[in-house]
């Protein structure tokens, strides 16, 4: 792909079961975006098919795959993201990916409302999945029981801004599931009902998580920023703790966010990236597993202009990265690295 960004990297860290997923520009970098999925084969990223048709008698103006695959078994993966079209309203469908092995398949979510499209997924079984995003053009979820979706639009959704949304989704099993977003949304859902999570407080600033991630070991950890009045963001982790969130200590980090979290032998590692008027650059942060500790700074790709995605491998001995690399002839080239320094 030699246009386009990666938006999510998921799987299991290894060859064969680990994507990455985005888009690609047609032409000359400027034209038509299209859903695009690339798999790790242990050497490189083999690009794979990604159908794409929008419901109704619509015009298709592009495609993106925003989630990372939430993966089920190796020939049980998903994705989901969107369509733009020229239908009424905002003129976005859902689109919802699953790949049986061999290829991917687009699911029907024509039962989905219109307006709706999807930025994160987790999956615990064929049969339990939660894709995050908008439905109607206000935060929902959708739920896949095996057999078909359904918008899920939690009362802990409301009173939100408007200009909220599910960014991310993270499971450790079918009664604790992670939601969050941008605009301080915050979820939790122990099986039967979703209930607001309280974010910690940052005076006056708006707290935007673009990441939660879930480990059996790590417990569950979501990144972003928090903004205030002047709209400079600085780096946010927040650790999930008997229930409620802590936030962690991190170095200062001006015009800079969090995308990601990888969880290596070492430790947590987030990722994301610097946007500042003297300064485009990836970002990397260790996170400290103690309320005591203290968070520090990791080297980064210095050819990324900002990470999106990363995972750890096996043992979490390495780590994949997927985002936009140094721009120049393309205003999005794609970016994928893999390290296996010690954080």
């Amino acid at each position: 792909m030699r246009w386009g960004n990666l938006l999510g990297i998921g799987g299991d860290g290894t060859p064969g079961n680990t994507w990455a997923t985005g888009f690609s520009l047609t032409d000359d970098g400027q034209a038509t975006l299209g859903a695009a999925a690339s798999r790790w084969d242990g050497n490189s990223w083999v690009q794979t098919p990604v159908p794409v048709q929008a419901a109704g008698n619509v015009r298709t103006y592009g495609s993106r795959l925003d989630s990372r695959v939430a993966e089920v078994a190796p020939d049980d993966v998903w994705a989901s993201g969107d369509i733009e079209t020229d239908a009424p309203g905002s003129g976005m469908q859902p689109l919802i990916e699953h790949w049986d092995g061999t290829v991917w398949h687009q699911t029907p979510a024509d039962v989905l409302p219109a307006g709706s499209q999807f930025y994160g997924l987790c999956a615990l079984s064929a049969k339990d999945v939660w894709a995050g995003g908008l439905i109607s053009d206000a935060p929902g979820l959708a739920h896949w029981d095996g057999r078909t979706w359904t918008a899920v639009t939690p009362a802990a959704f409301s009173g939100l801004p408007a200009f909220s949304y599910v960014t991310s989704l993270s499971a450790a099993g079918p009664s604790d599931v992670w939601a969050v977003g941008a605009g301080n949304l915050s979820a939790h859902y122990d099986g039967r009902t979703w209930t607001e999570v309280p974010l910690p407080a940052v005076g006056d600033d708006e707290i935007w998580l673009e990441g939660v991630r879930t480990d059996p070991v790590l417990g569950t950890w979501a990144v972003g920023y928090r903004v205030g009045a002047d709209g400079v963001r600085h780096t946010l982790a927040l650790h999930a703790v008997g229930g409620a969130w802590h936030q962690v200590s991190l170095p200062a980090a001006a015009h800079a966010q969090l995308e990601d979290v990888a969880f290596t032998s070492a430790g947590p590692v987030a990722f994301g990236y610097v946007d500042s008027a003297a300064t485009v650059a990836a970002y990397g942060v260790t996170l400290p597993l103690t309320s005591s500790g203290r968070g520090r700074e990791v080297a980064a790709p210095a050819t990324a202009s900002g990470i999106n995605g990363a995972l750890a491998g096996p043992a979490g001995k390495s780590v994949l990265v997927v985002g936009t690399g140094p721009f120049g002839e393309s205003i999005f080239p794609p970016f994928a690295a893999r390290t296996t320094s010690r954080f």
